[in-house]
């Protein structure tokens, strides 16, 4: 069966094209920039000509969606976007499409990773099997869970990236009350996201600044630029304590899982004592973030490999 998926982003959407019997082998990959389309129905015709495929029958289309899925419907959050199963099936003669949310895919996504794309940011223990949670930054923040329910693995979907922000020293209580100014209601999204570095950069300049964005911040923290370096070790400390909070809340003994493009561009400053200090600041339960392992995802494929696993769980289960 020949599938194709799809991890769409605010920002990148990278699709592949597989072969059910060599799923891990994939056939053609392509990344493209969202906002280059209106649509993603004219972001998948692209791709199936770029990749030559255009006569072949599609059996399979899984995508990883960014967004709340309605039945046969989604709307994805960070894009102007609706996705229509029926107006798939019938615009390109698929057989079968999957919606599953972008990062339930990285959850499953991370049950196939190797040892060289995981760097380990606290030891902890890990046990196989387990509970484990994925979150991560990007165009917005995402966060997921997973579980082995003796069946096969389950990977859950959550809105924990637009939970309350919560500082921990006065820094922070100043960066809060300069984001209710502009939000009113401050999530975590707020600070952990391409914006999110942005806003703690203006934040630090004293108000905003026009033309920049994450990966500007990111160059000039490269240029040592002060304010840039002072605003990813703010971002860093702010993940950390983040991370922290999820490891008090779910107990994941398989371990938290950070995902997203932001954290792999800057792995030198998420392995800082920033984040590791961040991280084992939770007073009396510092124990429980102690003991629970972190890893840090190198892997950019692991939302398609997890929309590639979840295909072919739908295979099996029409079989």
């Amino acid at each position: 069966m020949n599938i194709i998926a799809a991890d769409v982003g605010g920002t990148k959407t990278h699709l592949v094209y597989a072969d059910s019997a060599r799923p891990g082998d994939f056939l053609y990959e392509a990344r493209y920039r969202s906002r280059d389309f209106d649509g993603f129905e004219p972001l998948l015709e692209t791709f199936i000509k770029d990749c030559g495929s255009e006569d072949a029958v599609l059996g399979m289309l899984s995508l990883a969606l960014p967004g709340v899925i309605d039945n046969d419907i989604a709307r994805l959050t960070n894009l102007p976007w609706t996705i229509d199963k029926h107006s798939l099936v019938s615009t390109f003669g698929v057989e079968r499409v999957h919606f599953i949310n972008d990062f339930q895919a990285s959850a499953l996504g991370t049950l196939q990773l190797a040892e060289h794309d995981r760097v380990v940011l606290n030891e902890g223990m890990h046990k196989p099997g387990a509970v484990r949670v994925v979150v991560g930054a990007g165009t917005g923040l995402g966060v997921s869970w997973i579980q082995d329910t003796g069946t096969g693995p389950v990977a859950h979907s959550t809105e924990g990236g637009h939970i309350d922000f919560a500082p921990t020293d006065d820094e922070q209580v100043e960066l809060l009350r300069f984001l209710m100014k502009r939000y009113g209601h401050v999530s975590c999204e707020r600070l952990l996201s391409g914006e999110g570095l942005v806003n703690q950069y203006e934040f630090l300049s004293g108000g905003p600044v026009d033309g920049i964005d994450a990966a500007w911040i990111s160059q000039e923290a490269a240029r040592e630029n002060e304010l840039a370096r002072q605003a990813i070790r703010m971002f860093v400390r702010i993940y950390g304590a983040c991370a922290g909070n999820l490891a008090l809340m779910f107990k994941p003994e398989g371990g938290i899982y950070i995902t997203g493009g932001m954290a792999a561009k800057m792995i030198d400053w998420m392995r800082s004592e920033d984040f590791i200090k961040a991280y084992l600041y939770k007073g009396r339960m510092q124990r429980v973030a102690e003991q629970t392992a972190v890893f840090l995802v190198t892997n950019e494929n692991v939302g398609v490999m997890g929309a590639v696993s979840e295909a072919l769980k739908q295979q099996q289960g029409e079989n």
